[in-house]
């Protein structure tokens, strides 16, 4: 059985930093990881925020990004957030990020979606892939093991703490214990629950459905980010950089959708977006014009957004425009953590877009989540470090084991009906996008909150069709759908019980935000009898 002080799941960026600053703290560290960690998701193409510029600051950055929350932001850990950011912007430079360069040699700042000024660190628009295959090669340099392409199954929880973890190999289907004195939950987010989304096929929730079953609390859960420039019929989008740098987005009739700079926070422009759709013809689409930057300023800016809109929609950027849609981005909340990442469980951490701080509210800045990832990531992997060196190491029960063992046993013993693991996966993600999506209103939460536990009801006697051993795709489909459904419910939950409008929650029954009663985040776990939410207060005090 594989045994170190810190195990990390998930080889993202956050996950990549976490690992590596464990390492740097003295730890024996080791990664777990559904997929190869190159191909985890990176969906932040925009940029890196952080306060380099002479006209910014840390300060002005808290204001900017606090703006942004709507009220929601946690203001002692977006200190935290801003006033790390240039280190780690300058640290992933020397790493060698290759990040765009101004005329005088300096990083280039470009200016994102609801910033003042420019603070945003950039490579073209891939540059949160590109910080990732940096990251992987320091991973390679540092000689951390990857166990790449094991599904974790569940945590192991002993007298209130975490031991380790069960993991599924997906070459041969065995279930295998790794012992650790910290585990790290970096496995992204689950932005796979909905049908339009701009999120890869590995961001199905894992580490959320983990915590939540092990009864920790996820907070914020109802706060589901849209994109606006989502390709139509795919999963790919243009980054909101292109509207900051001049392009245009406008209906098919010619109308511009902004009448200003362009810089509306996203959730304002996805509601515009969707408001003229609702109210002025239905079924009506949005182009977004990238002719006024020019062929050379695409070519060197927007290399990627001007391939796949090539390969994907037979669309070339230099001639002609790109139709978008709105598409569900990212879960802003996750898992509760504290600012290094500790959790309510002794030994675990969480950091990502899986775990929850506070720094985001009730929307990110974009830029900030990358930023985030990189932040709370080291802080969370030097924790766990000196966590494990003073902790000392707890065998694994083999009860746990072979409980697992039984578990596993009993999915290939179900026998196949009708019903498929594919099948339930679709009608989720369809009644996320009907009844959860941009607009909300309680008639809606209702049907899904019963459709949802028709659906689990549904899960729990889904057979296998396919047996085989090796690399069998439906029964990591079916570890999947499971966290997708405890998402799924924490959303609906939270949802039901925000009863107001504030940043990327719209309530169409409750269209105005409630400063007064309702300036609380949302507060889920898991009971007996299912689901239980309550409110907490919004911390607004600043550090000393």
């Amino acid at each position: 059985m594989p045994e170190y002080d810190v195990l990390v799941v998930g080889g993202g960026v956050a996950g990549s930093c976490a690992a590596l600053a464990a390492q740097e703290a003295g730890a024996r560290v080791a990664i777990v990881s559904k997929t190869h960690p190159v191909r985890s998701h990176a969906a932040s193409p925009g940029g890196f925020n952080a306060s380099l510029s002479p006209q910014d600051s840390p300060a002005q950055h808290v204001r900017d990004s606090a703006d942004a929350g709507a009220g929601l932001c946690e203001l002692n850990v977006l200190e935290i957030l801003c006033n790390e950011a240039p280190q780690e912007a300058l640290r992933l430079d020397h790493l060698g990020v290759p990040f765009a360069r101004s005329s005088s040699g300096t990083l280039a700042l470009r200016q994102l979606n609801g910033s003042r000024t420019s603070r945003t660190v950039f490579a073209a628009d891939f540059t949160g892939h590109v910080v990732l295959h940096t990251l992987y090669e320091q991973l390679l340099k540092a000689q951390i093991p990857i166990y790449d392409e094991w599904q974790v199954t569940s945590l192991i929880i002993d007298e209130g703490q975490c031991h380790g973890v069960l993991a599924l190999e997906q070459r041969t289907s065995n279930l295998a214990p790794f012992a650790a004195q910290a585990v790290i939950l970096a496995t992204g987010g689950a932005g796979r629950v909905y049908q339009r989304s701009t999120a890869s096929r590995s961001c199905t929730g894992d580490g959320l459905s983990l915590a939540y079953r092990a009864g920790m609390p996820l907070v914020d859960m109802e706060m589901v980010q849209y994109h606006p420039l989502g390709f139509h019929a795919h999963r790919a989008f243009a980054s909101e950089a292109t509207l900051s740098e001049g392009a245009v987005l406008f209906d098919t009739g010619g109308q511009p959708v902004l009448q200003s700079n362009g810089l509306l926070l996203r959730d304002s422009l996805c509601r515009t977006i969707a408001q003229a759709t609702r109210e002025e013809c239905a079924g009506r689409s949005f182009l977004l014009d990238m002719r006024p930057l020019g062929k050379h300023a695409i070519a060197s800016r927007f290399q990627y957004l001007q391939r796949i809109a090539n390969e994907l929609a037979g669309v070339a950027l230099d001639r002609e425009p790109l139709p978008v849609r709105t598409l569900a981005h990212r879960l802003l909340g996750g898992i509760e953590t504290k600012t290094d990442g500790t959790t309510a469980i002794p030994s675990l951490f969480a950091t990502g877009e899986c775990a929850w701080q506070g720094v985001h509210g009730a929307n990110a800045l974009a830029g900030n989540t990358l930023t985030a990832s990189v932040v709370f990531g080291r802080r969370a992997g030097a924790a766990a470090a000196a966590h494990a060196k003073a902790t000392r190491p707890l065998p694994v029960l083999e009860a746990i084991v072979k409980d697992q063992h039984a578990h596993l046993e009993a999915i290939f013993s179900r026998q196949a009906g009708e019903d498929t693991v594919v099948k339930i996966s679709h009608e989720l993600a369809a009644i996320m996008d009907a009844h959860v999506g941009l607009v909300r209103e309680s008639s809606g939460l209702a049907v899904a909150a019963k459709e949802l536990a028709a659906l689990k009801s549904r899960y729990a006697q889904v057979g296998l069709r396919h047996h085989g051993k090796m690399y069998n795709a439906e029964l990591i489909a079916f570890f999947e759908l499971a966290s997708l459904l405890d998402a799924a419910e924490a959303v609906i939950t939270a949802a039901q019980m925000r009863k107001e409008s504030r940043g990327v929650h719209y309530r169409s029954d409750f269209p105005m935000p409630n400063d007064y009663g309702s300036r609380q985040h949302t507060v889920v776990s898991q009971g007996a009898n299912g689901p239980l939410v309550v409110t907490r207060p919004v911390n607004l005090h600043r550090s000393p």
